[in-house]
């Protein structure tokens, strides 16, 4: 009779031996999955914030044509700086390089999954205008008007 109990007290354990490698398994299993959804969602979240930048500065393109392509035009209070070709010129209001005033003008929200720009790079040179908003997890926007052309894109820092 002892033998019998051992034996089915072995089995009991063996199955819930299983049972939580199982479980275990299933966990780990879902863990790798949320890691790459977030990832994901993350990349997705900087790509349509560059997209929206891009839209924004096209909208800011129209009101200069229908102005009549002004060099300044005053639209929602502010005063604006274009270039020849209808880009808005990162300008402040001493007519010098200002990221912040880009930023606010072309992506009012600031913010990317909550976060805001850590850091706010100017890295002008002459009229070629480029300004990089780093984020946390090292993700940045980087905003480009060079040779009267205007280019928004995500990317990431490598260590």
């Amino acid at each position: 009779m002892s033998l019998k109990a051992n034996l089915i007290s072995y089995i009991e354990r063996s199955r819930l031996a299983i049972w939580l490698l199982v479980i275990v398994c299933l966990i780990m299993s879902f863990m790798l999955v949320w890691q790459n959804v977030v990832k994901e969602a993350n990349q997705s979240a900087f790509l349509l914030a560059s997209q929206r930048i891009v839209e924004r500065a096209s909208y800011y393109k129209q009101q200069w044509l229908l102005s009549g392509q002004q060099n300044e035009i005053t639209i929602e209070g502010r005063t604006l700086n274009y270039t020849s070709m209808g880009w808005i010129k990162p300008l402040g209001d001493s007519q010098k390089v200002d990221c912040l005033v880009w930023l606010d003008t072309l992506y009012p929200q600031h913010e990317v999954l909550g976060n805001q720009p850590v850091a706010i790079e100017n890295k002008t040179i002459a009229n070629n205008y480029h300004c990089d908003y780093l984020y946390s997890n090292d993700r940045l926007i980087s905003i480009t008007l060079m040779d009267n052309r205007f280019i928004a894109k995500t990317g990431f820092l490598a260590q």
